[in-house]
């Protein structure tokens, strides 16, 4: 590494600074344009790595109690092989409930317009008929359900793919971690920050993992206890979508604020909004800063931007693992002297 940064100084010494940048930034653009053309391969590695992540510490806990390493990762690989159909399972009963109990939603809502119409034709106003039915395309539907069918084999084999990899990057952690100590050298400043900073990225993705747990539980029993329907789903979908900071959660929102809505009327659909919007400030203002360092805070503007980026590259594997990508970036940036400042530029730092 010392000599790749030699190598780097005594280029950018030889060309003037406005060449020097053009050619690191056309650097750049080749390796992001691969990395988008080879998303099929490497998103599924990253998803890999995300998971690896999440379940080091199980993996370490059930070694240090005398597990041996294949039998440890074994246990961790088949928990989530469990996990996963537990996934899979409660998600195909609550969609097919949702599902079947489309058409007695469209019917209520024909009857709130009915309602809604006859009130505004008492001020003058005539909207004329609205038929929601008219503007559900059942054939699209049909089509789309068609569609994700027929991707289930490609994303079992994916989902084969990714439990294969994890499973692997369990067992050859120490193996990769000897290797990196060997070359850079144990007291080496280049190898302390990479450990630290593998340390901080994983307590980022599990605190995250925990906030979003939070987030998703809250969001499922106020849906309960308000009775609207299918309430373990909605949290269970804002669980999964509290990833994506600041749009996912505004997704999650819509379905249970426009079944709240049907069933229970305006006053409905606002309780659920201002409820989920409590959560989630709890969550991430009270709960995620005493969970995780500030070594971790990103701007607002670069946690943003980062969603739309990585989405551009990696699609919804983007979208999804856009933070830890992006702290990941940044903590490669830090490590060197030329390019820490382009990591700091990414904190939320106090004024």
């Amino acid at each position: 590494m010392e000599k790749i940064h030699t190598i780097s100084v005594n280029i950018a010494e030889r060309l003037s600074p406005p060449a020097y940048i053009a050619i690191i930034g056309a650097a750049i653009v080749i390796v992001l344009a691969g990395l988008q053309a080879a998303s099929a391969i490497v998103s599924p590695l990253l998803v890999a790595v995300f998971f690896a992540m999440i379940t080091a510490p199980i993996m370490t806990w059930l070694t240090r109690r005398g597990v041996p390493r294949v039998i440890a990762a074994g246990t961790v690989v088949m928990g989530l092989i469990g996990i996963l159909a537990g996934m899979i399972a409660f998600l195909g009963v609550a969609l097919t409930g949702f599902v079947r109990s489309l058409p007695q939603y469209q019917a209520r809502l024909e009857e709130q317009l009915v309602i809604t119409q006859s009130i505004l034709s008492e001020y003058g106003i005539t909207p004329g008929g609205i038929q929601i039915g008219d503007y559900i395309d059942q054939g699209l539907i049909v089509q789309q359900v068609a569609g994700i069918a027929r991707g289930v084999g490609s994303i079992a084999v994916e989902i084969f793919v990714i439990l294969v990899g994890i499973g692997f990057l369990l067992l050859e952690a120490p193996r990769i971690a000897a290797v990196v100590r060997r070359h850079l050298g144990a007291e080496s400043p280049p190898y302390r920050h990479l450990m630290e900073s593998g340390r901080l990225l994983i307590e980022y993705v599990v605190v995250r993992t925990k906030v979003n747990l939070v987030t998703g539980t809250g969001t499922a029993l106020f849906l309960a206890v308000l009775g609207v329907d299918f309430a373990l789903l909605w949290g269970f979908v804002a669980f999964v979508l509290s990833f994506v900071p600041y749009i996912g959660l505004v997704v999650a929102a819509i379905p249970p604020t426009l079944l709240a809505l049907i069933e229970f009327g305006p006053a409905g659909a606002v309780a659920v909004i201002a409820a989920i919007a409590i959560i989630d400030a709890a969550a991430e203002n009270l709960i995620l800063p005493r969970m995780a360092g500030r070594d971790l805070n990103l701007s607002p503007f670069v946690v943003l931007f980062s969603v739309v980026f990585w989405g551009i590259i990696f699609g919804v594997v983007g979208v999804l693992l856009a933070i830890p990508l992006t702290i990941a970036v940044k903590l490669f940036l830090e490590s060197w002297d030329d390019t820490r400042w382009i990591g700091e530029l990414m904190g939320a730092g106090e004024e």
